[in-house]
């Protein structure tokens, strides 16, 4: 008799145990949830600045390109404008 009891102690000691345990986990597993939480949201504010950083950098480099072809078409009609000149000084001499 006093073995099954002494088993039973035991047995109610590993439960009190086991319960203790569990209620440790719930615990931890809900810090850990919130802070998933919390780093998906941080993760999501970073790719969130990425993508805005690299629309930029994009906008930024259209605009560049926008700026050569501005020039580039400068350049032309200014040697378009040469080019004329040239045609009439050619022209002149020939006319002598």
């Amino acid at each position: 008799m006093q073995d099954i009891l002494r088993k039973l102690d035991r047995l109610e000691d590993r439960i009190v145990q086991l319960s203790q345990k569990i209620e440790y986990l719930r615990k931890e597993n809900m810090m850990l949830i919130e802070e998933n939480v919390k780093i998906k949201q941080e993760a999501e504010k970073i790719k969130s600045g990425k993508i805005a950083a690299e629309q930029s950098e994009v906008e930024r480099e259209h605009e560049g390109k926008s700026s050569v072809l501005k020039q580039t078409e400068q350049m032309k009609k200014e040697l378009d404008k040469y080019i004329v000149e040239v045609d009439r000084c050619i022209e002149m001499i020939n006319n002598m």
